[in-house]
């Protein structure tokens, strides 16, 4: 009898993939069997990380090799069977928490899709190893003069996560902004203020850096001026305020390395480029960052990467980006080396080259806040 019920082990994690997180562990306690499949299976979870990429249809690169490692990194294609992925143009990530990642879709043709609605996108969180969505509700108003900038993070309760939308609304010469902000927790719109800063986001549908309980944008000091400056929101108390790039220095892009907040910048007549972390995120001076290493500029065209989009910070001091001929690279900023990924075909479909770094989970997107890994 035993026999006749016994499942493959493989079988078995897959049955698990699609039970909510805490009835899950209550079954380690049957026996020292099923504590062994379960406890295996989160650990094959968390050792896994992965970067999702924002192809139609959407792929990730398995990112658990290392640099000893002589074979291309495997791009892989996700599972989506409820997500028409052919009804979308593009695709925007905004972040990532718990291995759960937050999209924008851009219709293709939103008349065909929604005749009433007016709005050209809409969210969702996405669990990239279930296939499993939850679709964010739209909230607001959209008109297709507006344009809309994004944030996915928290402040002091990691399980009051937020979606932060910025607004721009243009009537010729003059512009409106506003911000509005959902809350995960209450599943619900609101809207703190309106946006005083003048500050000039470079394009529609990009999104913020979140590090530490900030949200942080690459932006200009206005629609004007082409002076770099960091855009940051302390997401407890909703303020916005600015950290201003000093003459003479460029700033390519904005990510995390090891947590914290960081860019790659160059000087002018300076040749290479530097990693600089922002050590104290309450204090906006420029002195308060310091240089992690310097890297040369043969193998990368940073500054075309960034005013293309095909560049990414990974937390680990890596750079995902595109070289001249197309190739997909991860390059290695302290040591100078890089490898390569074995690309797909459907990657040319992507808009921009944002990706976010995730650990694969079999938490649900309904239930995003009330776990933690």
């Amino acid at each position: 009898m035993t026999d006749a019920l016994h499942l493959p082990e493989d079988i078995v994690h897959l049955i698990f993939l699609r039970l909510p997180r805490k009835p899950l562990f209550r079954l380690k306690c049957l026996s020292k069997h099923w504590n062994r499949l379960i406890s295996e299976h989160f650990i094959k979870l968390r050792s896994r990380r992965m970067m999702f990429l924002p192809s139609l249809p959407f792929h990730a690169i398995d990112n658990t090799a290392t640099s000893e490692d002589k074979t291309p990194l495997k791009m892989i294609q996700l599972s989506s069977p409820s997500i028409n992925t052919g009804s979308y143009k593009e695709v925007t990530i905004i972040g990532s928490f718990n291995g759960i990642v937050l999209l924008v879709l851009e219709y293709l043709n939103r008349i065909l899709i929604d005749p009433n609605s007016p709005y050209g996108h809409h969210m969702i969180l996405y669990n990239p190893l279930s296939g499993e969505f939850n679709t964010v509700p739209r909230g607001g108003s959209y008109k297709s003069y507006n344009y809309y900038v994004y944030g996915f993070g928290y402040g002091t309760a990691a399980d009051d996560l937020k979606i932060i939308r910025l607004k721009y609304l243009r009537f010729g010469s003059n512009e409106s902004k506003s911000f509005e902000v959902f809350s995960l927790k209450t599943w619900s719109w609101s809207k703190p203020s309106k946006l005083t800063d003048d500050s000039y986001f470079y394009n529609s549908y990009s999104s913020g850096v979140f590090a530490n309980g900030f949200l942080y944008w690459n932006a200009t000091r206005n629609s004007r001026s082409g002076l770099d400056v960091i855009v940051t929101l302390n997401i407890k108390t909703m303020e916005f305020s600015r950290i201003e790039i000093p003459d003479g220095y460029w700033m390519h892009r904005l990510g995390t390395y090891k947590g914290r907040l960081c860019m790659i910048c160059s000087q002018t007549n300076v040749e290479g480029y530097e990693l600089r972390v922002m050590n104290k995120p309450w204090l906006c001076s420029w002195e308060l960052w310091s240089t992690v290493c310097s890297f040369p500029s043969s193998l990368l065209r940073i500054g075309f990467a960034s005013c293309h989009g095909s560049l990414c910070i990974l937390d680990d001091g890596r750079l995902l980006t595109l070289t001249s001929c197309n190739q997909l690279i991860i390059y290695d900023m302290l040591k100078d080396s890089y490898m390569e990924v074995d690309n797909l075909t459907s990657f040319i479909r992507v808009g921009k080259l944002q990706s976010v770094e995730y650990i694969q989970s079999s938490i649900s997107p309904s239930d995003i806040c009330s776990v933690f890994i």
